[in-house]
């Protein structure tokens, strides 16, 4: 019981200083679980242990009344021993279990590809607790159950490989998201440069140079933009008919001034809602990949090859390096099978010293790239798990065929997202307007 007493004191004086560290669920746990149910099991020791050394009790009570000074003193020194013992292990303890390492290796072994994407992700410094476990007590021991199922498929060897996507159970966006990013700020609109490479013998580019109209909620109150979709006043709710919510037949929109529309493809009721999951809209409906993303074999070879890491100087390497990539290996063989292809690729060039350690780079870097996206033995490939943040998401809904009750479409006009200032130009004049000309 006192080391409940103490260890709850020092738990609520940490908790007090509102560091993220001891305002999180683990905290909440020892503070409204853990003090509680120590302190309870101290009350019921009392009588416990009056009831077995009720023979001794009147000789105790005796020797403590002969030396009551030596007695207070020794309870004094304890309880600052004991104060400061149990201050320090539970600040290791909540500390590390609220740690990113935790979660991903001691916590979560099956995890690891996710782990390593999340380290080299943009929210790489945002703790795994922050988007996972709701920010209570309660959502801590939830996750908690969650957990224990997850861990007993893991030690018989029988979840699922890969990780279903998504998570149907995530904490809701508003209160993870939304924590850090404000959805009513309006950002305007954005300038999005993306270069890309052929498969050809000189590795021709091209850029696609495009402004994004992420907009949002503009200080008259109007909200415009991509980030329409998260207007605070305004609700988009949907049923997805399969699990990874792909397939989304209905969709209702739910405007500032109360008034809703309903937009159906064809074969759906308006009035009647079909079966499916039911589920409004939020930033994890787009941004579904943005701690955990995979890339895809194309676009991360444009970008080895755009900063520099991938030499343009050995032809077709583009060509070489999707050959490379696309090899059935396992995670033991793929560094040698990768060395191995592109060394044959390029025999006839390694006899230049210079193109060889191009050659060398560009196998470290095609190595490293397989390794951070393929996992064999999790069926876990390329495309495996695909971001929502492009095409494959608008058009679940923006596809021309969801349409209200007066036939007008959900319009699949690529201009209502962004505008495009150049396609498929391998040095666009538009760039030297920005002074961005290469």
């Amino acid at each position: 019981m006192t080391l409940a007493v103490m260890g709850g004191a020092t738990m609520v004086a940490l908790h007090s200083t509102g560091s993220e560290e001891w305002t999180g669920p683990y905290a909440g746990l020892v503070l409204t679980i853990a003090a509680p149910l120590a302190f309870g099991v101290g009350l019921l020791m009392i009588p416990f242990g009056l009831l077995v050394y009720r023979k001794q009790l009147a000789t105790r009570i005796a020797a403590m009344t002969d030396r009551p000074m030596y007695l207070a003193r020794a309870i004094v020194a304890l309880t600052a021993i004991n104060f400061a013992a149990i201050g320090t292990a539970g600040y290791a303890g909540v500390h590390y279990m609220s740690s990113t390492e935790f979660c991903g290796t001691t916590c979560h072994a099956a995890m690891d590809a996710e782990f390593t994407a999340y380290k080299d992700s943009p929210h790489n410094r945002v703790g795994c607790v922050k988007c996972h476990v709701a920010p209570t007590a309660q959502g801590f021991v939830e996750s908690k159950i969650n957990g224990s199922r997850q861990l007993l498929t893991f030690l018989t060897d029988s979840w699922h490989k890969p990780i279903p996507t998504p998570v149907h159970n995530l904490v809701p966006a508003e209160q993870t998201c939304e924590s850090c990013h404000w959805p009513e700020k309006y950002l305007g609109t954005k300038l999005l440069v993306k270069p890309h490479y052929r498969d050809d013998e000189l590795v021709s580019g091209y850029t696609n140079v495009l402004l994004m109209r992420t907009g949002g909620t503009r200080p008259d109150g109007q909200s415009v933009g991509i980030h329409w979709h998260v207007h605070p006043k305004a609700e988009v709710e949907y049923v997805a008919t399969d699990e990874k919510r792909m397939h989304i037949p209905w969709v209702r929109v739910v405007k500032p001034d109360g008034t809703h529309e309903v937009f159906a493809a064809q074969g759906f009721e308006h009035s009647k809602q079909p079966g499916g999951e039911v589920r409004e809209m939020d930033c994890n409906d787009c941004h579904n990949r943005s701690a955990h993303d995979f890339e895809q074999p194309g676009p991360a070879i444009d970008r080895l090859i755009a900063n520099g890491l991938i030499s343009r100087r050995l032809p077709f390497v583009k060509k070489f390096a999707l050959e490379a990539l696309q090899g059935d290996y396992t995670r033991a063989s793929a560094p040698d099978q990768i060395r191995l292809h592109l060394q044959k690729s390029y025999a006839k060039l390694v006899s230049d010293p210079t193109l060889a350690r191009e050659v060398d780079s560009a196998i470290e870097r095609l190595t490293a790239l397989w390794l951070r996206n393929v996992y064999p033995d999790r069926q876990l490939g390329w495309g495996a798990y695909p971001s929502l943040s492009n095409h494959d998401g608008c058009f679940r809904c923006h596809d021309g065929e969801h349409k209200n009750e007066a036939g007008r479409a959900i319009s699949k006009d690529c201009s209502i997202c962004h505008v495009v200032l150049s396609e498929n130009e391998e040095n666009p004049a538009i760039l030297d307007t920005f002074g961005m000309g290469r």
